[in-house]
């Protein structure tokens, strides 16, 4: 007759618990999609979590890492878009573009309005600093690239400051042949204008973008 060990009942869950540890992230997340069919990567998160406690970067690495190598297809969430008005006023669409507006406009305010003297002057700096520094690389990027999912968002901050360091010097270099010169007025009004312009094109695009019929909206293993 075959021996037999007797695990007491607290063995027993440790075992249990060094199989679940023993199961990669990738697995647990593998095994959800297939059997718990999530509609988003929000409620994937849930399922596996109340699995396996692992850090939030490492689920979120392993989803982009399934993502691109196609063992799930991740789809941005479907909205009802029947008008342009729809799209402004839908702020999980549009929150963006009122936000690039407004702050624009601040910036403006700030800058031709706010007195040298501190302490009030540092807002005219910080405004003004994300006018040169952000807002038109951050406009352009959006045209460039209007789905948030198609590069990371670190890269993207990057890719915004370094297009604004690129397109101040050319935006400067045009007004340099023009009657009004490098002075303050022409060159905040044309950074905004700038902005501005190319946040209403990139609106236009993610618009359209919303109003093409997409493949389905579940997430697939």
């Amino acid at each position: 007759m075959k021996d037999l060990s007797i695990v007491e009942p607290g063995q027993a869950e440790d075992l249990e618990t060094k199989h679940v540890e023993a199961v990669s992230p990738r697995k647990l997340v593998e095994n959800a999609v297939r059997s718990k069919h999530p509609a988003s990567v929000r409620d994937l998160a849930q399922m596996v979590m109340t699995e396996r406690t692992f850090p939030e970067d490492d689920f979120i690495t392993v989803v982009k890492e399934m993502a691109r190598d196609g063992s799930i297809v991740l789809k941005e969430p479907e909205y009802e878009v029947e008008s342009p008005f729809d799209y402004l006023f839908t702020p999980a669409l549009s929150m963006w573009l009122w936000t690039t507006v407004g702050v624009t406009a601040l910036a403006l305010v700030a800058v031709f309005l706010i007195p040298d003297s501190l302490p009030i002057v540092v807002f005219r700096w910080v405004l003004g600093s994300i006018l040169v520094l952000f807002l038109p690389g951050y406009a352009l990027l959006q045209v460039l690239f209007p789905k948030g999912s198609e590069i990371d968002s670190l890269e993207r901050f990057a890719l915004n400051i370094g297009l604004s360091l690129a397109l101040v010097p050319l935006i400067g270099l045009i007004l340099n042949y023009t009657p009004w010169g490098i002075r303050l007025v022409p060159i905040v009004t044309s950074l905004s204008a700038f902005t501005i312009i190319f946040a209403i094109a990139a609106a236009i695009r993610k618009y359209f973008d919303v109003l093409k019929p997409s493949s389905s909206r579940q997430i697939v293993a």
